[in-house]
């Protein structure tokens, strides 16, 4: 049972690895792919493509949420996610316009939405251990990154970039077809009181209200710094490519070094952790934005990273404990984090326009504040609203008696 388990763990982290390297494989090309493939040298035609993306997972990734709840069947609409992911990036590879890219591009995300029901199948398949399972799909999730901007450089420079997209749908039907057997004896059904969870969730849509704003915050924070960061070190710290793409990876490696600390500590530190992991993010992106030397910019970098790694995964495992529905709950918080990575360049775009570079990560560092205001604030009412439920099945307790 248990060795079961472990191989589907391990599987379940390989198609997340899969998922992510390709989803940002050529995000740090896109305007070389568009030029070199279709001609296209508007900056605007980009970010046109990256905002509709964008929305169509905001869009799509709720409605998967619903479907899996509604149908009790993860596994079945994650293939079916998987094989329409495969089967439209060939409809990509053998694009001939910039029109009918973006067409299968929509078609593809339309099916990539339902990938995240990989991480609510690894979290119910790990209940147990739900710090440990969330802490690997962190870590898996920024190894991914490094990998697919290490891969893209060599993908830009092939004759014809088009073609990376036979291999990844090939490799997208492969999983599917391995999907199919390796869930085959997972448990798909689950019998859910309908009344007893209607009732949790309309006492609990403040918590999740607020919980929103905690999510979107926290990834406003860490997709700000992004878009100017390699130039920004190359203006102020006068750093070549290599050094500034290096610079770049360093919160996703220590992400991935982080995790058996992470896997430690999270759940014996509790909100004291998550207290110090935020701080940790204010203090490491606000001296990022103050030039100091190489050696405190890579000490900053490697705060921040810590302490983003440590957040996010803790703000996982809270979610999956006080959801009464895993699938639908997180696909509205995904939908949420999109959101946040819809609206991250728009206000980065904004800051250097009417500001400076610098003033990015004030503003981000500003955001992690803000975010951890309100989420002291939703522990706060969480704890008060359990108080009362406490002293009503007391009192209730009493009459009775």
């Amino acid at each position: 049972m248990e060795a079961r388990k472990s191989s589907l763990n391990l599987f379940l982290l390989c198609c997340v690895f899969l998922f992510i390297c390709t989803e940002v494989l050529l995000s740090p090309f896109y305007p070389q792919f568009f030029k070199k493939v279709y001609g296209i040298t508007d900056p605007d035609i980009t970010g046109f493509y990256i905002m509709t993306c964008r929305l169509i997972v905001v869009i799509f990734t709720p409605i998967w949420g619903l479907l899996a709840n509604k149908h009790q069947n993860s596994t079945l609409l994650l293939i079916i996610g998987q094989w329409g992911t495969g089967l439209s990036c060939f409809w990509m590879a053998i694009s001939q316009t910039f029109e009918m890219f973006i067409a299968a591009s929509i078609l593809l995300l339309i099916f990539k939405s339902s990938y995240f029901l990989l991480y609510t199948i690894l979290i119910e398949e790990n209940r147990k251990r739900t710090t440990s399972a969330a802490a690997s799909y962190h870590a898996v999730l920024q190894g991914a990154i490094v990998a697919a901007t290490l891969l893209s450089g060599w993908v830009i420079q092939m004759d014809n970039p088009l073609h990376i997209f036979w291999i990844i749908g090939f490799t997208e039907c492969l999983l599917g077809l391995f999907s199919y057997f390796m869930f085959k004896k997972v448990r798909t059904t689950e019998v859910i009181d309908t009344a007893l969870q209607e009732s949790n969730q309309r006492n609990l849509m403040p918590q999740f209200f607020l919980f929103g704003i905690v999510v979107l915050t926290i990834h406003l924070a860490v997709n700000m710094v992004r878009p100017f960061f390699t130039t920004y070190t190359e203006a102020v710290y006068h750093t070549d490519t290599l050094t500034s793409s290096l610079l770049y990876l360093i919160p996703s490696l220590m992400a991935f070094v982080s995790l058996p600390i992470v896997r430690k500590y999270n759940d014996r530190l509790g909100q004291n952790g998550y207290l110090a992991a935020a701080i940790m993010m204010v203090v490491g992106l606000f001296f990022q934005g103050i030039e100091t030397s190489i050696a405190g910019l890579v000490v900053f970098r490697c705060m921040f990273g810590i302490g983003a790694a440590w957040c996010l995964a803790k703000l996982d495992v809270f979610l999956f404990k006080w959801s009464q529905n895993t699938h639908g709950d997180y696909s509205k918080i995904s939908a949420i984090q999109n959101v946040g990575l819809l609206l991250a360049p728009v206000a980065a775009a904004s800051i250097v326009n009417e500001q400076s570079m610098a003033a990015i990560f004030v503003y981000a560092s500003l955001f992690v504040v803000l975010h951890l205001i309100v989420f002291l604030w939703g522990t706060f009412t969480r704890e008060r609203y359990k108080g009362k439920l406490h002293l009503h099945k007391e009192e209730k307790h009493a009459l009775y008696k």
